[in-house]
């Protein structure tokens, strides 16, 4: 009887499923506000927060999200000019946005002289808004003291209380963090040790028929008569590419549970190969994007004389660059599946390449607080290791990929537009 018959229902079957989004009417400029730290779920002090906003009906407009930067503290028009361009160029790149708000959060109060604070950002973002096309829905300053609308003909002088903006305590969305790991029963840990074990010491691995692939049949790549070199030492090198991604997408697949709870020996291979450094680039860009480009990537890394192209599209892949959207189904499938690998391995320590895995994932998919907390799980027991660190970096840097912007940032964006057609952008 095959492995693929008798074992591969391991792991539960369970594809994760997407929350539905909870829709909140603003309405009025103080319901916006109140939810702005939701949007952005970052601190917003000494910030300029831009809401995005898609028409839908009539005059009736949707949010897209929002997004943060640093507040510029320079009141020079030219320096304001400039800086304004550059908000609005993120702005531009998020897909199907017509319309903006513009709230600027600062320490700086309205007393004494009862102005709104940071007035000259808000008016700046507000114009260059504008001349690229985009509704300027309204402009908000939050101070120290108070806050405004700067169109808001009654604004009393001094602003208005803080407390009509505090978030309900019961619509505050805490960011998301690393899944806490319930360890698996003692046997299914030890069977999946043990699976770990044969991938490194057999030419077979666990043997049998494994999700399609033969592992030790004659005529099999896998056969011992024909390599007797260990399966996780020859896969490590980039031989029996093949079967290697053949066995990855079945990992992916819907495996049924067992009677005996055993894991599936995918499981074992899938942190193999994610503890390989290099290996796990290619299994990551595997999930996300599927087969075809896995056989591009590792006919790259071990075909030097053609690699040049395809590494160059990993690293734009790897790093959330020009690259079209991965596949969120499969992210999302994974995801489960690593989750679920962590629970066979007692040791957080042994955790880390799940965790760095894990880590890219959730920052491939826009989650950057679950994002950035599996990253300092992950180097908390080892500290540089090439993703987690990555990853830590672009939150720490507000960075998310291209693609959370645009199904496709290989094509021109509205601002690239803008900025080939010449005058529309100042600065």
């Amino acid at each position: 009887m095959s492995i693929k018959s008798k074992r591969r229902g391991s792991a539960r079957s369970r594809r994760t499923t997407r929350p539905q989004p909870q829709i909140v009417k603003a309405r009025g400029p103080a319901d916006l506000l109140r939810f702005v730290p939701d949007l952005v779920a970052v601190d917003t002090e000494d910030s300029l927060v831009l809401v995005l906003f898609q028409r839908s009906e009539g005059t009736r407009s949707r949010t897209r999200g929002a997004m943060r930067v640093d507040l510029l503290h320079d009141d020079d028009p030219a320096a304001l000019e400039r800086w304004a361009a550059g908000v609005l160029q993120q702005a531009l790149q998020v897909d199907g946005v017509t319309g903006i708000a513009v709230a600027a959060y600062t320490p700086q109060t309205f007393a004494p002289s009862g102005r709104p604070p940071a007035a000259p950002q808000v008016r700046a973002v507000g114009r260059q808004a504008e001349r690229m096309g985009l509704q300027v829905l309204d402009r908000f300053c939050v101070g120290a003291d108070g806050w405004g609308s700067l169109d808001d003909p009654a604004l009393p002088r001094g602003g208005r209380p803080l407390a009509e903006i505090e978030p309900p305590q019961r619509h505050r969305v805490k960011p998301r963090s690393a899944a806490p790991v319930t360890v698996a029963a003692a046997g299914a840990c030890a069977a999946f040790l043990a699976d770990y074990g044969r991938w490194w010491t057999f030419a077979d691995g666990v043997g049998g028929v494994l999700h399609g692939v033969r592992l030790s049949e004659p005529g099999s790549a896998f056969g011992v008569a024909a390599e007797a070199a260990p399966a996780m030492e020859r896969y490590r090198w980039g031989e029996d590419t093949q079967e290697v991604v053949a066995l990855i997408e079945g990992m992916l697949e819907p495996h049924e549970a067992t009677a005996d709870g055993a894991p599936c020996p995918c499981r074992a291979l899938l942190l193999a190969l994610a503890e390989r450094q290099g290996i796990e680039t290619l299994v990551l860009l595997q999930i996300a994007w599927g087969r075809g480009l896995a056989m591009e990537m590792w006919t790259a890394v071990t075909a030097p004389d053609g690699r040049g192209a395809s590494l160059d599209r990993m690293v734009s892949a790897i790093g959330g660059g020009r690259f079209r959207r991965p596949d969120t189904d499969r992210i999302e499938h994974a995801i489960a599946v690593l989750q679920e690998v962590a629970t066979l391995v007692p040791e957080e320590a042994r955790r880390v390449a799940i965790d760095g895995m894990l880590a890219w994932l959730h920052w491939a998919c826009g989650a950057s607080s679950a994002a950035a907390s599996y990253a300092l799980r992950a180097l908390r027991h080892h500290p540089g290791r090439d993703v987690p660190t990555m990853v830590l970096g672009k939150v720490e840097r507000n960075e998310l990929p291209l693609w959370a912007f645009r199904a496709n940032p290989g094509r021109p964006d509205r601002f690239e537009r803008l900025v080939e057609g010449g005058p529309a952008v100042v600065g």
